[in-house]
């Protein structure tokens, strides 16, 4: 069976226009192109012969969600779905084949919004009908605070019998922190899809740029240099991703990581760790708790007043208006956006303009000299979580019984072939596992250069819980359109974080005797 990219001239036609638009953005040049179309191997994953099966072989039946991989309708390309999804399907094929007794079900949960999927299984699991297996959403603290997903780490401490019996199932992924050590030590998601560079991103207009004399930044501040250009030439400068009226803060971490890793690190990493897998994993909620990150401090509110002077150049109504079609009709020079959305980029054919992307530039000691500068090397840069996680839920496999059967189709998913055919089908990321390979689209990205951070950093956390990412984030819109001032901003924030710290040592019962 051959997979979704490869089925048509269309889907083909859309490959290559990525490549070159991904190696124009990373190259810096305009215009540029590429010949490779970078799609993936036409073979579906091969049968394994590795499937451990109960003894008693009784019928058990998964239920899963997996969002934007859940298959299509249409199984062919057609103008409203340029790049249709099959893979799942021929997997989950696949896999029942060689394990007859398990039946696997795909549901289709809300995808318009992360507040509408957790609503979903807020209401799926009071009823006793959550899936086996599910997304494990952006900020999944929130899930493993409420109980909703199992621990892993036993099973990633033994093998996967499709990959390698003499090696751990976390050794087989490309770097053990994409699989996220959670507040309490314990992992709780299997990562299925990796970013290429970052997967949130900037679109940019390559027009606006070559018509500005603007190179692509490759520095915070030669980002803010470029958006106050484009204001001054009369384009909207960035239309800013919005998620209920406020700010999505994706950029926290590129501007924090320089300031707080230099200068907090030796306090932030307590017990001494060597490297990520040694931490604790709740070294973000002790520095909150014992006010290593207070906002009182200057580093601190540097990383927030850097992000503001960013802020400041958003366009006016961008909380409240749908600045999207701005962007379409190519009045504003960037667009923040993810990874995630380049088949709707690509799938526009009303656009007039050329365009690309680049990755999110760190801030450095030309904006503030509270930030570090590191070094560069060219390749893939190191994740340190993943873009798409999958989890088991709890409460539905500890009643169902079908814990073994989830952990063997995690299993099955993270076989390198099935793994990468999974991934490669829609130009978004790419696998996590070891012996898979990334779309040649993503070369471009692969082959730029990227800060070297040290193995041990951290930088500015918004995403304990919902109820702590919407109050930050309301007190940033408030205060970036100037109607609270700095005293008070930095006290609500304080705020925010000790309630939010608070809540997740409550939820997760942690031991702070050690702090």
């Amino acid at each position: 069976m051959k997979k979704g990219l490869s089925n048509s001239a269309s889907s083909a036609l859309l490959i290559l226009l990525l490549v070159a638009l991904t190696l124009t953005a990373c190259s810096g040049n305009s215009g540029g192109s590429a010949t490779d179309s970078g799609s993936p191997s036409s073979s579906a994953p091969s049968s394994a012969s590795a499937s451990k099966q109960p003894d008693d072989n009784k019928p058990v039946k998964l239920r899963i969600t997996t969002q934007m991989f859940t298959p299509t309708e249409d199984k062919t390309p057609t103008e409203g779905t340029p790049v249709p999804r099959v893979a799942l399907d021929k997997i989950i094929e696949d896999f029942t084949k060689e394990n007859p007794h398990i039946s696997v079900e795909i549901l289709k949960a809300p995808t318009s919004s992360q507040e509408e999927y957790l609503t979903w299984m807020t209401t799926k699991i009071a009823s006793g009908d959550a899936p086996d297996i599910t997304w494990a959403t952006d900020t999944p603290q929130n899930m493993v605070g409420q109980g909703w997903l199992l621990p892993i780490d036993d099973y990633l401490d033994q093998p996967n019998p499709y990959v390698d019996v003499n090696a751990k199932w976390l050794d087989t992924f490309t770097n053990a922190e994409i699989i996220t050590k959670f507040s309490d030590g314990q992992r709780y998601t299997v990562p299925i899809m990796q970013a290429a560079g970052d997967s949130t991103t900037f679109f940019y207009n390559i027009d606006i740029f070559e018509e500005l004399g603007l190179a692509v930044p490759n520095t915070w501040a030669e980002f803010v240099s470029a958006l106050t250009k484009i204001k001054e030439a009369g384009y909207i400068p960035i239309i800013p991703t919005v998620e209920n009226k406020g700010p999505t803060l994706w950029q926290m971490l590129q501007v924090s990581v320089p300031i707080l890793t230099n200068n907090f690190i030796g306090e932030y990493n307590y017990t001494g760790a060597k490297t990520p897998e040694e931490m604790a994993g709740d070294e973000w909620i002790r520095s909150i708790h014992k006010g290593i990150v207070s906002q009182d401090k200057p580093e601190m509110q540097e990383v927030w007043k850097q992000y503001k002077a960013f802020a400041s150049l958003w366009p006016q109504g961008w909380a409240t208006q749908d600045m999207k079609p701005l962007w379409q009709q190519g009045k504003a020079g960037i667009r923040e956006g993810g990874m995630w959305e380049l088949s709707s980029e690509l799938s526009d054919t009303k656009r007039s303009f050329r365009w690309g992307m680049f990755s999110k530039p760190y801030i450095g000691s030309d904006s503030t000299p509270l930030a570090a500068d590191y070094e560069k090397q060219q390749g893939f840069p190191k994740n340190i979580q993943a873009m798409f996680n999958l989890a088991i839920v709890k409460p539905t496999v500890e009643k169902a019984g079908t814990t073994d059967a989830a952990i063997q189709f995690l299993h099955y998913l993270t076989k390198a072939d099935v793994n990468e055919y999974l991934v490669n089908e829609i130009p978004v990321g790419r696998p996590t596992v070891k012996g898979a390979e990334a779309l040649s689209l993503f070369d471009g990205i692969k082959e730029s250069e990227s800060p070297i951070l040290p193995d041990i950093n951290f930088g500015m956390n918004v995403w304990f819980d919902s109820e702590t990412y919407d109050a930050v984030r309301r007190n940033v819109t408030n205060w970036v359109d100037n109607k609270m001032d700095d005293k008070t901003f930095f006290a609500n924030i304080e705020k925010a974080f000790r309630t939010g710290a608070d809540q997740v040592i409550a939820s997760q019962k942690l031991d702070t005797s050690k702090w």
